[in-house]
């Protein structure tokens, strides 16, 4: 390509770190920085969840410290952030996730982030921020009926039978209903 702009570089980190190619992503990120062309916000967020799908958290924490010091002059978002969650959960960094939400992060998480850290406590058998993440999250989507059985699944694990029967009495006292999976 005789012109490659930061929708060509981001299309193609995009496209390896979608298909399982994630250190070459990051080898072509490498290589658009040093032709000079600066990334943008779908760049990075391209970046960070190749870093999360290869488990290198280093790389990852060490990319979101640039942006935060406008180093990489993108602003985290949201979604940046959910990507560095996503890491640190599935690496079983579960304090390090609610450290992140709780005070690293410029903006409000969402419903997404919850859902993350929750996910990623049932997956490492972290009670006490399964909990908080499940709190946080009934306050938001108090009708979602998956936080109550991945929070049930957390106390299961745990051998914390009075708990799981308390959250299955607040489902019935809320009258939420597990529907069952289907397939079409």
């Amino acid at each position: 390509m005789p012109l490659k702009d930061v929708s060509s570089w981001t299309t193609m980190i995009t496209g390896l770190a979608t298909h399982g190619e994630e250190q070459r992503a990051l080898s072509m990120f490498d290589e658009m920085r040093n032709e000079g062309v600066p990334p943008n916000r779908v760049t990075m967020l391209a970046v960070l969840s190749a870093c999360s799908h290869r488990g290198l958290l280093d790389t990852g924490m060490g990319l979101l410290k640039q942006m935060e010091d406008g180093e990489i002059k993108v602003a985290p978002t949201v979604e940046h952030s959910g990507c560095v969650v996503d890491m640190l959960g599935r690496v079983g960094l579960v304090d390090k996730e609610r450290a992140l939400v709780e005070h690293r992060m410029p903006m409000e998480a969402n419903v997404v982030i919850w859902g993350t850290l929750l996910g990623a406590c049932e997956k490492h058998c972290n009670v006490n921020v399964g909990r908080w993440a499940a709190e946080q999250l009934l306050a938001a989507v108090p009708w979602n009926d998956g936080v109550y059985v991945v929070l049930s699944n957390i106390y299961a694990a745990a051998g914390m039978w009075g708990e799981v029967e308390m959250v299955r009495k607040m489902m019935s006292e809320r009258k939420v209903m597990k529907f069952p999976g289907c397939s079409l």
